[in-house]
């Protein structure tokens, strides 16, 4: 088995056997291998990997290589897979009784950075099982020590309902340090979806729970960095539950830092099967790593398969998978058949497509047909190598989940042929050496944009037309009929998720801001409109108001000179004071009946001149007549009562 010596001797030789000329490098090599077949089998073998047809080096590719290998032999993974890793108990853990307040109770599972144990605090104070998580030898220095207490705050300050708390947290008797957890009761997400039949809706909403967990961690700076299946417990109520936040960005950056060598990040934590492609090349992280890990994750809940097929379950190769190959789509992947558990004394088990439908309530081509399209597209996004062209966020993410379960337009689009091609000519730049073809592809690729953009507004706007028929026509229709009002009030509620949907998609088109602003003023007069009939319901009523006058406000403020925005802006304040008049807000209605006012009184338009009138006989009764709730300014309601 190679050591980490032996390979730090290999890589030595190979970065010196690469400074030369090709022509010197046989005889260097005779001299500095020295008899030594074995090293001199290696150097060249990695030579052989990193040279090209015509022998020009990838220097890129080198540096991934002594990356990656530099990985495995450190033993840096947290993964269950990594079997071939040091497995040596440690010395000052065995046998462990107590740490702190808390009595060990069994060891409940290890990994690369130590060891976790159930725990129960029995204490005077109270009762409580917990997971306690001790960092094992050689990683408690000094200075990962001073890290730890550091960041250990920041961890307890992730509070959310699907995130395995931090409770506690200090150093044993002989000053290794540990964490104590909340303690999940639960089976990794992938097992619980099989194991209760989930089928591809309802794995989908359990991973937006998921999605939630970790967003609200980026929004608290923590990336996660090791998403995978057994850190995703799920409980028996159906609550999943993120385990292990936070470990491995407490230790890794400054220890990184430290190290001599640039291609030797020994304590990188990850898991090569999840792990992101700048992980992998120790490139910086960012909250896109945990996008791509996410969606390896979505990949295997919806078809039982990781994104990419390797035949073997080495580190190595399945990172190199993740490097050089393209993640296989889901709709394909279900129609694959592969066999899992091979290898380490474990069972074989083939995966076949009937196996993988019936675990989700469906048939192989039912299953495949409900993955292609939408789904096939929202997973490969996540999948994309380049971080930039991923999901801005994890939210983002979630959020085209969302539309797809709704049936509305997602963001993510398969990639173009402009994209691929030019992803082609980078990689094979020497090769492709005409000018007037790399000009082809450029045109095609602007082609292909254009139709793929086409399309998207295509599906736009019948999102479009869609909720204006909803707002404009449906509801008139069926208004006037008897026992019409859940219907209507579904009609609502279906409304203003397309108006809201619409919204995000509006910057910078003045046309669909106006029409979702009078759309916006439609659904609240339904809701609430004490002057028609209407829901009832004024908190609606106004919310939908308020959404119309935030549009309208902005539309106001960048084009002032326009009468008719003008108009439209008064009326949004105007309807506003007519539910605070109603609902006895009478100071606040008042405010926003000055605004419409003045508004009006700016404008030349006559048409306007009879709802002045009104809106200030209106401001008068507001200001003290005396049947109704007034502001006691008796004064004040015979001047606006003059005025109108």
């Amino acid at each position: 088995m190679m050591t980490p010596e032996r390979w730090q001797k290999i890589k030595s030789v190979l970065a010196a056997v690469l400074e030369r000329p090709a022509e010197e490098r046989a005889a260097f090599l005779d001299h500095t291998c020295d008899g030594d077949e074995s090293l001199r089998a290696e150097v060249e073998s990695l030579m052989a990997h990193q040279e090209a047809g015509d022998s020009i080096v990838d220097s890129a590719k080198i540096s991934s290589q002594i990356s990656l290998a530099s990985a495995i032999l450190s033993g840096e993974f947290l993964s269950d897979e990594s079997s071939d890793f040091d497995e040596t108990p440690d010395d000052d853990i065995a046998g462990i009784s107590r740490v702190g307040p808390y009595k060990i109770i069994r060891e409940l599972g290890r990994g690369g950075v130590g060891s976790v144990y159930l725990g129960e605090r029995d204490d005077d104070q109270y009762r409580q099982q917990v997971a306690v998580k001790l960092i094992r030898r050689g990683m408690d220095t000094d200075f990962v020590v001073r890290r730890f207490r550091n960041e250990r705050q920041i961890l307890a300050a992730l509070d959310h309902p699907n995130i395995a708390r931090l409770l506690d947290g200090g150093t044993t008797e002989n000053d290794r340090p540990y964490l104590v957890m909340e303690y999940v009761e639960g089976l990794p997400v992938d097992h619980y979806c099989d194991l209760h039949t989930l089928d591809t809706e309802d794995r989908l909403k359990l991973f937006q729970r998921v999605c939630a967990a970790v967003h609200y961690a980026h929004q608290h700076l923590v990336i996660h960095r090791d998403i995978k299946p057994t850190n995703i417990l799920v409980t028996k109520e159906g609550v999943p539950k993120l385990l292990d936040f936070g470990i491995a960005k407490l230790l890794t950056p400054e220890l990184a830092a430290q190290t001599l060598d640039p291609t030797l990040t020994a304590m990188r934590l990850l898991t090569p099967a999840y792990a992101s492609p700048e992980q992998i090349k120790g490139q910086p992280i960012t909250t896109a790593t945990d996008v791509y890990s996410l969606g390896v994750l979505l990949h295997e809940l919806l078809t039982g398969h990781k994104p990419y097929r390797v035949d073997s379950r080495a580190p190595l190769e399945v990172m190199k998978a993740v490097l050089e190959k393209e993640p296989t789509k889901p709709s394909t992947a279900v129609m694959i058949t592969e066999t899992t558990g091979s290898g380490n004394g474990s069972a074989s088990i083939a995966l076949t497509p009937d196996l993988v439908s019936k675990t989700r309530d469906a048939t192989p081509d039912r299953l495949r047909r409900r993955l292609r399209g939408d789904l096939d597209n929202i997973v490969l996004t996540a999948l994309r190598k380049d971080p930039q062209r991923r999901y801005a966020s994890v939210q983002q993410f979630s959020e085209d989940i969302r539309r797809h379960l709704k049936g509305l337009p997602v963001i993510a689009r398969a990639d173009t042929f402009g994209y691929r091609a030019t992803k082609f000519i980078r990689r094979n730049r020497i090769s492709v050496a005409a000018a007037a073809m790399v000009l082809i592809t450029l045109v095609g690729g602007i082609i292909a944009v254009n139709q793929q953009r086409r399309r998207a507004e295509r599906r736009f706007n019948d999102v479009r037309k869609l909720a204006h028929s909803v707002v404009f026509d449906y509801h008139d229709a069926i208004a006037d009929l008897p026992g019409s009002t859940p219907a209507r009030q579904r009609m609502v509620k279906d409304a203003l998720e397309y108006l809201d949907s619409l919204a995000n998609e509006a910057s910078g088109d003045r046309t669909l801001q106006r029409e979702l602003a009078t759309a916006y003023r439609k659904i609240g007069d339904v809701q609430g409109n004490s002057n028609m009939a209407n829901l009832g319901d004024t908190s609606g009523a106004l919310a939908s108001y308020r959404k119309s006058l935030a549009i309208r406000r902005l539309l106001a403020q960048s084009d002032p000179a326009n009468t008719e925005i003008q108009i439209e802006l008064a009326e949004s304040y105007e309807r506003i004071g007519d539910v605070l008049r109603t609902s006895g807000d009478v100071s606040e209605a008042d405010h926003n009946y000055q605004q419409a006012i003045n508004l009006l009184e700016t404008t030349d338009n006559r048409s306007q001149q009879q709802k002045l009138a009104d809106l200030l006989y209106r401001v008068g009764n507001l200001k003290g007549y005396p049947r109704t709730s007034n502001l006691g300014d008796t004064k004040g309601a015979l001047e606006y009562h003059s005025r109108a």
